[in-house]
């Protein structure tokens, strides 16, 4: 009976969610597991699995107008988002989420966005299933709910009981104001440990740094068809390019996805390309995720979820390229 009114409780809260917010969930269409709007309860995956894709695509949209140059002078185009909740975001998508408010905290449009979404992180079988993830990249918190940014999180421990925790001021009146009384508040305290820099990262970052022209890359480059699909399946991958385009006589700037794997990432005028080889490129991926990103910003830019992996057509797993990258001397 417990079981059955917690789930009751959830049920309440999404339904009061769906009145004011766009509502953003897994949901299973085909077998895959995937990230769609939904409308009500009952079309949410619950079960805590990391969906095929990121939420990447509702944080920092693939194409987007950020300025209208017509009239010959240039203004921003701050397009109107409507109040969108995403709801089961699993932990490692919301350490993601963190490295996006640092690498875009002074960016006006993503921050426009940003204000208007509801952020709703969930765990099943919470806290086993995040242990189960074993990151690879950085160690296991205890107390991760610290470290990563969300309004609401919803915790489904053993025996199926759903416990509501606030994360932020957003959070604690959207629970108050859906009549959800019993719930925890954990401050955030920034994405960096009070410890400090995660210890197994430092390491990480070193071995990757000091592995130029290793034979590693040069298998990797081998194998790898640089199709780019890790690139746009990796929650944390955040390069973009910017596009002029003149449709209508109404010239605009666009900023889209950029992806280092493709041919024209890094040519320059002249036609000279830095990356010219795949193993350069591949190379290139995991400095900006395990030097460059640690280096700048103190935290993980790999999360873990391996998402890389399996949309890799030649079965490049980074799990265990990280394992022998940790093995070098």
């Amino acid at each position: 009976m417990k079981q059955e009114g917690d789930k009751a409780k959830l049920q309440s809260f999404v339904k009061n969610l769906a009145s004011g917010f766009k509502l953003i969930a897994p949901v299973l269409q085909g077998g895959v597991l995937t990230i769609s709007q939904v409308k009500d309860f009952e079309e949410i995956d619950w079960s805590g699995v990391l969906p095929e894709k990121s939420w990447k695509q509702y944080i920092l949209p693939a194409t987007e107008k950020i300025t209208d140059h017509s009239g010959g002078t240039a203004k921003e185009i701050l397009t109107k988002t409507e109040r969108t909740a995403l709801v089961g975001i699993n932990v490692v998508d919301l350490k993601a989420l963190s490295l996006f408010d640092l690498v875009f905290s002074n960016d006006v449009y993503y921050q426009k966005r940003r204000r208007q979404l509801l952020i709703i992180g969930y765990g099943a079988n919470w806290p086993n299933e995040y242990k189960k993830l074993k990151p690879f990249s950085h160690n296991y918190e205890e107390d991760v709910l610290e470290h990563v940014p969300f309004d609401v999180f919803i915790a489904q421990t053993k025996g199926g009981v759903y416990k509501f925790y606030s994360g932020s001021e957003k959070g604690q009146e959207v629970l108050e104001f859906f009549n959800v009384k019993n719930f925890d508040h954990v401050e955030f305290a920034g994405p960096i440990p009070e410890e400090g820099p995660d210890k197994r990262m430092m390491i990480l970052m070193e071995k990757v740094e000091k592995s130029a022209g290793k034979r590693i890359w040069e298998e990797l480059g081998k194998k790898c068809i640089a199709c780019g699909k890790c690139s746009i399946a990796c929650p944390t991958c955040y390069c973009f390019d910017l596009e002029d385009k003149s449709d209508n006589n109404s010239p605009v700037r666009e900023r889209h996805w950029g992806n280092c794997f493709y041919n024209d990432f890094s040519k320059v005028a002249g036609g000279h390309k830095e990356l010219d080889t795949v193993g350069k490129k591949i190379f290139f991926w995991y400095v900006h995720k395990f030097v460059r990103v640690p280096f700048g910003y103190r935290v993980p830019g790999c999360v873990s979820c391996g998402r890389c992996t399996k949309v890799c057509p030649v079965e490049i797993d980074i799990a265990k390229n990280i394992a022998t990258l940790m093995k070098m001397k």
